[in-house]
């Protein structure tokens, strides 16, 4: 008996050919992805946090789009009517999608909102007039964690506007009341001090503040605007620490911050 003359079968060997081809195309697929997108090379468009959003989410669609080939040629193999399947799958899809419009827009606006670069985990963001920071980012949706701990999901498809505090320097606006009685001269004289002093004790700052003067004449206050550049993202932090030295400054010069005040009288 000759064993070079045995035949095999094709339903033998051609599965684990189209195994081992599909692994091998998937670790050329990842290596070229990682290569491209890699967090420790400067990228023009993208952060390292985008450029491991993104390389994720390839990496899956790779996966799933070789194995889906894989196991129909492992099927034609074995005569099963592949195109068959395919028109079924298509059916199945066309149903699927009517039956989940919203949840295909939330995948469909998440890569979007990935490759726009829109935002990222890390960010500080306005969704819906909610402001936080980017917990996470998922093809169906994005949490956004508040300042007091809360936890806002939103969906995708949801999203229309985006306030992004992290793309670039934010800029800080504190208006300062002071009382109609106060000498404004002396009052702008101690604005101004602070303004000198302010880069040296409020880190967060990256240009000297700059006093636009009076913004309104207010029921019981002369409103002064103060703005000044600061870091991405700490424009609320910067506002406070700007508040809390206005106030050191104010009483040690004597300058009163007006109030409401009730009075109450009681009756003989």
């Amino acid at each position: 008996m000759n064993l070079f003359n045995i035949k095999i079968p094709k339903e033998v060997y051609m599965p684990i050919i189209i195994i081992i081809v599909t692994i091998l195309l998937e670790k050329i697929g990842f290596i070229i992805v990682k290569s491209t997108f890699n967090p420790k090379r400067k990228h023009k468009r993208f952060d390292a946090r985008k450029i491991m959003t993104i390389r994720s989410l390839l990496t899956n669609i790779i996966r799933y789009a070789l194995w889906i080939i894989a196991i129909l040629s492992i099927l034609s193999v074995f005569g099963v009517n592949t195109a068959a399947i395919i028109t079924g799958l298509g059916v199945v899809s066309l149903v699927i999608g009517l039956a989940f419009q919203d949840i295909l827009k939330d995948i469909l606006v998440g890569i979007s909102i990935i490759f726009e670069g829109q935002y990222a985990v890390g960010d500080l963001v306005t969704i819906d007039n909610f402001t936080g920071t980017v917990i996470s980012i998922g093809l169906k949706s994005t949490r956004l964690q508040g300042f007091k701990g809360e936890v806002q999901i939103i969906s995708n498809r949801n999203i229309s506007k985006v306030i992004n505090y992290s793309l670039d320097q934010s800029v800080a606006v504190v208006d300062i009341p002071v009382a109609y009685e106060e000498n404004l001269q002396n009052v702008e004289s101690v604005i101004n001090k602070f303004i000198i002093d302010a880069k040296n004790t409020i880190k967060e700052i990256t240009d000297e503040p700059e006093l636009l003067g009076v913004e309104k004449l207010d029921d019981s206050a002369v409103v002064y605007r103060l703005i000044c550049k600061c870091k991405p993202a700490t424009l609320f932090m910067v506002q406070r620490k700007i508040n809390k030295q206005i106030k050191v400054l104010f009483d040690k010069n004597n300058i009163k911050i007006p109030y409401t005040q009730i009075e109450v009288h009681n009756e003989k």
